[in-house]
């Protein structure tokens, strides 16, 4: 696990990974710390955990720190405000069993509000079932419940060592696609992403935006354009329409257009910072 502040979830978290993993399964429990200034480092060694300081900065670089002192065949990735899934240990390490299958994992949602959890799931079914078309094969693919095969982690070179946290997960993703293993993700398998609310998550996409400058090169081999940003931001009422009718959640109408807009300004505030 990787950590930076996070007194608030990390208890819960810490207490659910126990309840849900079998102790005599577990050789090591480390956190990486981000140079935290609240008290994560305490509360980790209160729960029985290993605490090492991130030398580099962000996710990819706690990752690789955390790489370097496994010392088992398979090891398991959290994030410090996912948690876990009561049928996570039954359902998820099991696919590796299949020699192709690298890392498994399943998929998050977040706690609140409703309408984004609504969004989200009515996002991952269609990604679902779109399956590995270009554009959807990234999606729900997240490294903060993931169980991995060591070996081939350490044989493809680690974690992609960006500058910074967002698409650490996806550019792995395009790794292992790219050396003909597989990503299995579980859609039944859920996990809850602690959140605090509206204001948390627009900022989320916002970020999403803005890091999609450098990102989209890199996953697509194309860089983004501001033409399909402003497209689905246009049609976002329509889509926010969609989601309403199908999940039968009315402030999705509006909610969802405040996404595609948080999304449409990060872009353009990442491109002004290019």
């Amino acid at each position: 696990m990787w950590t930076k502040n996070g007194t608030a979830t990390l208890p819960v978290v810490l207490k659910r990974i126990g309840e849900v993993i079998p102790g005599h399964y577990v050789n090591r429990r480390i956190v990486v710390d981000d140079h935290s200034s609240d008290n994560t480092r305490q509360i980790a060694r209160d729960f029985g955990w290993e605490v090492v300081f991130n030398p580099g900065k962000g996710i990819g670089d706690g990752a690789n720190t955390a790489l370097n002192n496994v010392e088992s065949k398979y090891f398991i990735s959290f994030e410090q405000d996912l948690l876990l899934a009561q049928d996570w240990w039954q359902r998820i390490p099991r696919h590796l069993a299949n020699p192709k299958t690298a890392l498994a994992s399943g998929v998050r949602l977040p706690n609140q509000p409703l309408v984004i959890r609504n969004i989200q799931k009515y996002t991952l079914e269609r990604h679902k079932r779109r399956g590995e078309e270009a554009d959807s094969f990234y999606y729900g693919k997240t490294v903060d419940n993931t169980i991995y095969k060591t070996e081939v982690i350490i044989d493809l070179g680690g974690f992609p060592p960006l500058d910074g946290s967002a698409g650490v997960d996806s550019l792995l993703a395009q790794q292992i696609r790219s050396n003909e293993f597989e990503w299995k993700v579980d859609y039944n398998v859920i996990s809850t992403h602690l959140r605090k609310g509206l204001r948390q998550e627009l900022s989320h996409y916002y970020w999403y935006g803005s890091s999609s400058i450098r990102l989209n090169p890199l996953l697509f081999k194309r860089s983004i354009t501001v033409g399909s940003v402003v497209a689905s931001f246009i049609f976002s009422p329509f889509r926010g329409l969609d989601i309403a009718v199908k999940t039968s959640d009315p402030t999705a109408i509006f909610v969802y257009p405040l996404i595609r807009f948080a999304v449409l300004k990060g872009v353009f505030d990442g491109m002004g910072r290019v």
